[in-house]
C-alpha cells in the first residue's frame, strides 16, 4: 500500500505513514497534506477549507491562502516524544510486528494531541514533534502542551510490547517564539516553523531517561502552579551555548494560574473617594495638585482616572488628556506637543495658532515675547506648529537655553490657559514613558498645580516615578490593587452579558488576583468558547481549566488569531502606524479601500477604541499594540515600515524628519541615515541631546566602518550636551 500524501510505500496494517506521518485511510478520515494535523479525533473533525468564525479549521497552508500572509512570530510550546527501545525491538521481533505496535503508539500519541488541541507537526520513525500554540494559539498552550505530555506517558503504559515489557516515551516541552512562514523546496511549499523552542524540546527528549518528561523553565512559568515539577537545575543541551533550567514533570498540580486583561469599569469605591475629593476642591475652591495613580499593566489606572471625565465636565472644569507612547521616547518634546495639540482641538484651531493667542497678549514683556516666540519656532522646525517661519531667526542657539525657554513657554501657556479657560483637569497616561526632553516641561506643570486651579491626574507603572515632588503639600499617591472578589463576579458578568454563578467567581478570582485586563480578557475568551451552561450561566471553571490564560502574549496572541484574515491584517498594519493610526493611512498602506465593518469588528473585540470621528483610532491597551506588532514576521515589519515612510511623505509632507527616519530605520534602509542625521541636528538644537543620541546610534547601525565609528561618538558627544546643557 502506498501514502497517499507522499508516495511512500507502507505496510498493509499501518494507520500512520513512516515517511510523513499522514494517517492512513481504514475507515477514518485522511490528513490534510502539509498540515500535520490528523482529522477526527478528539477535537478535530471533518477538515473544512476556511475559515470558521476567524479561526483557521483547515490545514496551516489553506489558512495562509485564505488569510493572503506571510507568516507570523507567536508563542508556541513545542513538544517532542520519542519510544524507548526502538532499536532493540526492531532487532529482536518481527518487523511487521513492530510496525502494527509503533502504529498504536503513534495513534496513541495523536489521540492525546488531539485532545489537548495540539498539532502533530511530524513523525520520524517511532517519534512525534507536536506544537501547541500553532496554526491557532489558546491562552495555556504551555499547560496543554505538559498535560499531553503526562496523556501520552499513561497511554503509552497501557500497551505491551511482543514480550510483555509496558511501552515507555522520551519527552522533551519547550516554550518560546517561533517564526511560522511557508517553506517551497522542489515545487512544493509547506509550513515550517524555526525557533529554539523547537530544538530544546527536541535536545530536551534526547536526554530524557525512559518514562521521563523534561520541561524548560520557560514551559514552567508558562505553566505556573498548575503542574508539580522537580527542579533539576541548569544545563547546556548539545548544540547550544547558554545553560537551560530544567525541570522533570511530575505530575498534575491543584490548578492555579496567575493574574489576567480588563473590561467595564466597576468597584474602587477608597481611590475614587480620593480623587472626587480633590475633584471637588479644585472646583469648589479653586484648589490644584496632583493624585498619581500607580500599578502594573492592566490594574485599571486609566479607567479610573477616564471614570472621573463626566464628574469634571458636569462641575464646569476642562478636561485634557494626554498619552505617552512607548515608541515616543525618542521624539523631542513629544508630550509637550501633545498637550498643545490637544488643547489646540479643544478650541477647534491649530496648536500654532492657540500657542500664539495663548502667549501674545498686549501686557507681556517684549523680552519674555522673544524667548516664547524663539522656543515654539524651534518647535515648529518640526511642524508641530503651523505659522512661526518668521520668528526662525529667534530661536536659540544654546541647547541649554532651548531647554530654559521651552519651561518658561510651558509657565506662561498654562497660566494664560487657565486664565481663559478656567480651572482644568490635565490627564498624563504612562508618566513612565514621558519622553526626555518634556521632563522640565512637566515639572513646570506640577509647579503651577500647587498654586493654582489645575489638578493632573497621572497614570504610572510601580516604582516609575522617583522625583521630589512625590512629597508635596499637594501630592496625592495612590496604588492600586487586584479588585475584591465581589467586584470580579461585577467585572466578569458585565463582560459576559451572563450571570456567574457563585463558585465560578471565587475561582476567577483566585486565578486572576483581580487584575481588570485579565479578568476581562479571560472572560472574553471564555465567552468566545461558547462556555455557558444550561441556564445561562457563565461557566469559568472546567477540569483542566483550558479556558485561562497562563501568559499575556499568549492571551493577546490567542484574540489576534480568533480575528478573520482581514482583521489581522489591518490590526498589524496598525501595529506599525503606532498606538494612534487613522483609516485613511491604513489605507494608503495597503493600497486599498477598508471595509469600515473591519473596525468595528476590532473595536467589539476590544482591540482598538476610536478617537475621533474622521476615523481616528487607539489601540486598547500597549500590550494589545505590543502583541500585534510583535506577531510580524522581521521582513514583513521591513515592508510595511517602508510603505508607511512611503506615504507619509507622499500625503504629509511636512511631517516630522524623525518620524520618517524611525519608519525608514525600521525598513532597514541605508537612505535613513541622513533623515537620522538631520533628526538629530534638530534634537541637538532643542536641547534634546539623549533623543540625538538615539537617533545617531540608529543611524550608526545601518552605516559601516569610519561612517558607523564617527556616528557613535558623534551620539556619545549629543548625549554629553544635554547632560551640561538642557538639565
Amino acid at each position: 500500500m502506498r501514502c497517499g500524501a507522499c508516495g511512500a510505500v507502507v505496510g498493509p496494517t499501518a494507520r500512520f505513514c513512516d515517511q510523513c506521518g499522514t494517517r492512513l485511510p481504514a475507515g477514518e478520515p485522511s490528513l490534510e497534506p502539509g498540515s500535520g494535523r490528523p482529522d477526527g479525533g478528539a477535537a478535530a473533525g471533518p477538515a473544512p477549507t476556511d475559515l470558521d468564525g476567524g479561526r483557521a479549521t483547515g490545514s496551516a497552508a489553506s489558512e495562509s491562502s485564505a488569510m493572503g500572509e506571510t507568516g507570523d512570530r507567536r508563542i508556541v510550546t513545542a513538544l517532542f516524544a520519542d519510544l524507548v527501545d526502538y532499536v532493540r525491538l526492531v532487532a529482536e521481533h518481527d518487523a511487521e510486528e513492530v510496525q502494527r505496535l509503533v502504529d498504536e503508539a503513534l495513534a496513541a500519541m495523536v489521540d492525546a494531541i488531539a485532545r489537548f488541541d495540539g498539532t502533530p507537526e511530524k513523525f520520524i520513525g517511532d517519534a512525534v514533534f507536536a506544537v501547541f500554540g500553532w496554526p491557532v494559539a489558546h491562552d495555556d498552550d504551555a499547560l496543554r502542551a505538559a498535560h499531553c505530555g503526562l496523556a501520552i506517558r499513561a497511554a503509552l503504559a497501557s500497551l505491551r510490547d511482543p514480550s510483555g515489557e509496558a511501552l515507555q516515551v522520551h519527552i522533551g516541552i519547550a516554550t518560546g517564539e517561533v517564526v511560522a512562514a511557508p517553506r517551497g523546496v522542489a515545487g512544493t511549499t509547506d509550513w515550517s516553523l524555526t525557533g529554539p523552542a523547537v530544538t530544546t524540546a527536541a535536545r530536551l527528549q534526547g536526554v530524557a531517561q525512559p518514562g521521563e518528561i523534561l520541561v524548560d523553565d520557560a514551559t514552567i512559568r508558562a505553566a505556573r502552579k498548575g503542574l508539580t515539577i522537580e527542579d533539576l537545575g541548569e544545563r547546556v543541551l548539545r548544540g547550544q551555548t547558554r545553560p537551560v533550567r530544567i525541570g522533570r514533570l511530575i505530575g498534575e498540580a491543584t490548578f492555579q494560574p496567575w493574574r489576567p486583561p480588563a473590561g467595564p469599569f466597576v468597584g474602587r469605591t477608597a481611590e475614587r473617594e480620593a480623587i472626587g475629593a480633590m475633584l471637588d476642591e479644585l472646583a469648589l475652591r479653586d484648589r490644584g495638585g496632583l493624585v498619581l495613580v500607580e500599578g502594573e499593566p492592566g490594574i485599571g489606572k486609566s479607567r479610573l482616572i477616564a471614570s472621573f471625565e463626566p464628574d469634571a465636565r458636569r462641575a464646569g472644569l476642562a478636561w485634557t488628556w494626554v498619552d505617552n507612547v512607548s515608541y515616543g521616547g525618542s521624539e523631542p518634546y513629544r508630550f509637550a506637543r501633545s498637550l498643545a495639540q490637544a488643547v489646540a482641538d479643544e478650541f477647534g484651531t491649530d496648536s500654532g495658532s492657540t500657542a500664539r493667542q495663548l502667549l501674545f497678549t498686549p501686557d507681556a514683556d517684549p523680552a519674555d515675547v522673544r524667548v516664547w516666540a524663539g522656543a515654539v519656532a524651534a518647535m515648529a522646525r518640526d511642524a508641530a506648529f503651523s505659522g512661526w517661519e518668521a520668528e526662525a531667526s529667534l530661536v536659540p542657539r544654546d541647547p541649554g537655553e532651548v531647554a530654559r525657554a521651552m519651561r518658561s513657554v510651558a509657565v506662561r501657556y498654562i497660566e494664560r490657559l487657565l486664565e481663559v479657560a478656567g480651572p482644568r483637569v490635565i490627564v498624563v497616561d504612562d508618566l513612565h514613558w514621558l519622553d526626555v526632553s518634556s521632563a522640565g516641561v512637566f515639572d513646570e506643570l506640577i509647579a503651577i498645580a500647587e498654586r493654582l486651579p489645575l489638578l493632573l491626574l497621572v497614570a504610572s507603572r510601580p516604582d516609575s516615578v522617583r522625583a521630589d515632588w512625590l512629597h508635596g503639600a499637594r501630592v496625592r499617591t495612590i496604588r492600586l490593587v487586584g479588585l475584591d472578589e465581589p467586584e470580579t463576579g461585577e467585572l466578569a458578568a458585565a463582560v459576559a452579558g451572563a450571570p456567574v454563578a457563585q463558585p465560578d467567581v471565587q475561582r476567577l478570582h483566585a486565578r486572576t488576583g483581580g487584575n481588570p485586563l485579565f479578568i476581562g480578557e479571560t472572560v472574553r475568551a471564555i465567552v468566545d468558547e461558547g462556555a455557558l451552561t444550561s441556564d445561562g450561566r457563565l461557566a469559568i471553571g472546567g477540569a483542566d481549566g483550558a479556558a485561562m490564560p497562563v501568559t499575556l502574549r499568549a492571551l493577546l496572541g490567542g484574540r489576534i488569531d480568533a480575528l478573520s484574515s482581514d482583521c489581522r491584517t489591518i490590526l498589524r498594519v496598525a501595529a506599525v502606524l503606532g498606538m494612534s493610526f487613522a483609516e485613511a493611512t491604513v489605507e494608503d498602506v495597503v493600497d486599498r479601500p477598508v471595509d469600515p465593518t473591519i473596525y468595528e469588528r476590532l473595536a467589539d473585540a476590544a482591540m482598538i477604541v476610536p478617537i475621533d470621528a474622521a476615523g481616528g483610532w487607539r489601540f486598547c491597551h500597549p500590550l494589545i499594540h505590543d502583541a500585534a506588532y510583535s506577531s510580524l514576521l522581521a521582513s514583513d515589519r521591513r515592508t510595511l515600515h517602508a510603505r508607511v515612510a512611503d506615504e507619509i511623505q507622499r500625503t504629509q509632507p511636512d511631517v516630522r524628519v524623525g518620524v520618517i527616519a524611525g519608519h525608514r530605520a525600521a525598513a532597514g534602509d541605508p537612505g535613513a541615515v541622513p533623515l537620522l542625521i538631520a533628526a538629530a541636528e534638530q534634537a541637538i538644537a532643542l536641547g534634546a541631546g539623549i533623543e540625538a543620541g538615539a537617533y545617531l546610534d540608529a543611524a550608526a547601525e545601518l552605516a559601516s566602518g569610519d561612517a558607523a565609528e564617527d556616528l557613535r561618538a558623534r551620539a556619545a558627544e549629543a548625549r554629553g550636551e544635554v547632560a551640561v546643557g538642557g538639565r
